[in-house]
């Protein structure tokens, strides 16, 4: 799978931007503040149709301009190409077209894949479970698009559960549906992650001779029968009804699951290195897009936000190896330029523009 252009239009700090891309390797250099990340993030929304930063999505469109759209062109390894567009309105409705039709969101993820890197990304390895939930779930919508739907009712109905926790002389049956549709929803998403990890922890354990790290995932719901999982999940569920009555609060649930991951047995929240973190956060991207190749048929693009600059020598080999290995296409931003082997084009960015461009 290969992008071979984008346009955008008043996308952050873009008026309109128009580019062709090497399919290898691509890196955008330039100052702070020039425009790289937004043109990475940019890249990334045409691929999930969600931003990487920003309270809404407004916040995409570039100042004083009514909407955005990023226009993209992506090659397919059996040699179809579709023209794809995701576009944000003033209200902040999305619209997404493949091929100039409008499908909606359900029908266009899954057309083009990409893995990424991006700052907030280091919070999957440092920090709390929730970025950890998040990391799963996106690797989960890539491999079942059905996925997403179902974290979305089971979030709209642990709102709708909780406000009638909060309301004093509450409908009891109401209650009752409400918790059976949410622990219904909730085995989904048990079911969903289960088989996430299981597939992470078997391609880590293969990773572990290259990168001389053991890596594993842990869940607080976790064992190794998705059967047991379950189980444990609904004896937790109905043990706390009495107490979430008392206090307002759905207690238990995939929304407080522990999520973990280990580095040689220990949390890696306490015990990894500062480059042990990047190696371990490369780790699991690398196997994210190595298993959706595995699953999809085809490997995803790799997006990486000033991730090379901060690698040492020793770490830095190991991980544009494996890139080498792995991804047919690199999009990756720098602030001074670095040695990665290979051939590609390097975009000089400045101000929203791209000032130059030279092939390497």
């Amino acid at each position: 799978m290969i992008l071979n252009g984008i346009e955008l239009f008043s996308y952050r700090n873009y008026s309109h931007l128009l580019l062709r891309f090497d399919p290898h390797i691509n890196i955008f250099i330039g100052p702070n503040g020039a425009g790289k990340t937004n043109l990475l993030e940019a890249i990334y929304f045409l691929s999930n149709g969600e931003l990487k930063r920003g309270k809404k999505d407004t916040d995409a469109v570039k100042w004083g301009e009514p909407f955005t759209w990023v226009r993209g062109e992506v090659s397919y390894d059996d040699g179809r190409i579709s023209k794809l567009v995701t576009q944000i309105k003033f209200d902040g409705e999305k619209a997404f077209s493949i091929n100039g039709k409008i499908v909606p969101l359900k029908r266009y993820l899954g057309s083009f894949y990409t893995v990424s890197i991006f700052d907030k990304d280091y919070e999957i390895v440092t920090g709390s479970p929730d970025k950890r939930r998040a990391f799963l779930d996106e690797f989960t919508v890539d491999i079942d698009t059905e996925y997403y739907f179902v974290l979305n009712r089971y979030r709209d109905t642990l709102i709708r559960r909780n406000k009638i926790l909060r309301t004093k002389d509450f409908d009891r049956r109401l209650l009752d549906s409400l918790t059976e549709l949410l622990i219904e929803l909730g085995e989904k998403i048990i079911i969903g992650r289960h088989r996430s990890i299981s597939i992470y922890n078997e391609y880590l354990k293969r990773e572990r001779e290259r990168f001389g790290i053991d890596v594993r995932i842990e869940s607080s719901y976790m064992t190794e029968n998705v059967d047991e999982s379950l189980k444990i999940y609904r004896e937790r569920f109905n043990s706390s009804r009495a107490k979430e009555e008392a206090i307002g609060l759905t207690l238990v649930g995939p929304h407080r699951e522990d999520v973990l991951i280990k580095i040689d047995g220990r949390d890696s929240r306490s015990f990894a290195s500062n480059g042990e973190v990047q190696v371990i956060l490369f780790l699991l991207k690398i196997a994210q897009l190595e298993l959706i190749r595995e699953l999809k048929g085809y490997k995803p693009v790799l997006i990486i936000d000033e991730f090379l600059n901060r690698l040492d020598d020793k770490n830095s080999r190991i991980i544009l190896s494996a890139i080498e290995d792995e991804s047919p296409q690199l999009f990756a931003s720098m602030i001074y330029r670095k040695e990665i082997g290979g051939h590609g084009t390097i975009f000089s960015i400045d101000k929203g523009d791209v000032i130059d461009e030279e092939s390497f």
